[in-house]
């Protein structure tokens, strides 16, 4: 497997798009074709991953904040942003669960909750680093790719091939070897033009998010700034993994057709203007949100919304470091924040853990609503009855745990 020469270029969509070498792009497709050629892979078995960075609670400008961002009191958006690294292999059937990296090691928002939908790390600027890739690639790729062999029936030996671009923050692909399960890197200056994740994966995935907190924003009882204050990095990461999973397998198959067509013959995935298809459907799915009721957002402007979507496009995933950077970073170096910072000077809640009789009767008011509203089909009605009778079999199962502990403590 041939390695690609590691270079120092800037992660952003319009560097790369100046630069992109259509050549190197041309010359490089069938080199890779010979890869996959030589160690007879099969789409299940390649993956690609790319980092993105999101502005987490960034709104569209003068109409939802009042004047503009800058103007909006307790917005600061400079530091709403986490990287988001999102992963998926080239048949569309494994999405790899979604690697957030934000500046805090220990939100207050992460008190209480067992279960994290994504994998979460810290570091002080929320940069991907070499060594937080490393983290990510053995701890949580390579485990959920064996997994993932593991249910399609395939041997626990099946090669598989990590395919990244030159971001300065992935370490040399020979770090990243474990076993049959390998990495390799695009030529530079090519990403835009044949990176998957680029082809319109990123973009389908923000459309996603930023559709589920306008709808979020328009359910709550609260003006535009105390929403921004109380949409925590819980919610923001919820919101994540809700995304990422309803970006669709046709869309996780069509971001291969650039750079290898014969991934899904037998698909009838069409290449001509996907990107602007999805960018299209991303604006409207977002206008139908904000158009869908009687609400203050309802004349938010069309480029307003289009120049939203696109806000954090650029957005860089590694910081850009000089040598002298290298030196006082080693010199004096920035410790994780333990706690999360607050963007603003509320006062954050702390919120007590609730009880599994409070559970409950959250929960059978939920259903009581429900079977009376007009809003839910009887099959939704159906699938709440189910999820409460999930709820008392783990409450059952609590309350034994807790009569064995109590036992004995009574010894």
């Amino acid at each position: 497997m041939e390695k690609s020469i590691r270079t120092n270029i800037k992660k952003t969509k319009t560097g790369e798009t100046l630069s992109a070498n259509q050549n190197s792009a041309e010359k490089y497709k069938d080199e890779f074709e010979k890869i996959v050629a030589d160690n007879d892979l099969t789409p299940e078995q390649i993956y690609n991953a790319d980092e993105t960075g999101l502005l987490w609670r960034c709104l569209p400008t003068s109409t939802l904040a009042g004047g503009g961002e800058k103007a909006s009191k307790g917005f600061k958006k400079n530091k709403d942003r986490l990287t988001v690294l999102l992963c998926a292999n080239a048949s569309g059937n494994h999405r790899v669960t979604p690697f957030v990296i934000g500046k805090s090691a220990k939100p207050r928002a992460f008190k209480n909750v067992t279960h994290l939908p994504v994998q979460y790390k810290a570091q002080s600027n929320a940069w991907m680093t070499a060594a937080l890739f490393k983290d990510w690639f053995f701890h949580h790729f390579v485990p959920e790719v064996k997994e993932s062999f593991k249910s399609l029936g395939l041997p626990e030996d099946t090669k598989a091939i990590l395919l990244l671009d030159n971001c300065k923050a992935h370490p040399p692909v020979d770090e990243l070897v474990s076993g049959n399960i390998v990495a390799t890197l695009l030529p530079p200056n090519v990403t835009s033009l044949i990176q998957p994740m680029d082809q319109g994966v990123i973009q389908n995935f923000k459309c996603f998010y930023r559709r589920s907190f306008i709808q979020g924003l328009l359910n709550a009882d609260c003006d535009v700034t105390d929403f921004q204050k109380k949409f925590t990095v819980k919610d923001a990461v919820y919101a994540i993994a809700l995304s990422w999973n309803q970006v669709k397998n046709t869309t996780l198959q069509k971001c291969w057709k650039k750079l290898w067509p014969a991934a899904n013959p037998a698909s009838d995935l069409t290449l001509q203007t996907d990107e602007e298809e999805n960018h299209q459907d991303a604006l409207t799915k977002v206008l139908d949100v904000v158009r869908s009721a009687d609400n203050p957002l309802k004349t938010l402007p069309e480029d307003e919304v289009e120049e939203w979507l696109l806000i954090d496009e650029n957005e860089p995933v590694e910081q850009e470091l000089t040598d002298e950077d290298i030196i006082n970073i080693v010199v004096n170096p920035q410790p994780t924040q333990n706690l999360e910072e607050s963007d603003s000077n509320a006062e954050t809640e702390e919120k007590e853990k609730i009880s599994w009789a409070e559970a409950a009767e959250s929960l059978n008011k939920l259903i009581s609503f429900a079977e009376a509203s007009t809003s839910y089909s009887a099959s939704e009605i159906i699938d709440f009855h189910i999820i409460r009778n999930k709820f008392y079999t783990k409450r059952q199962k609590s309350r034994k745990q807790q009569d064995i502990r109590d036992f004995f403590k009574s010894k």
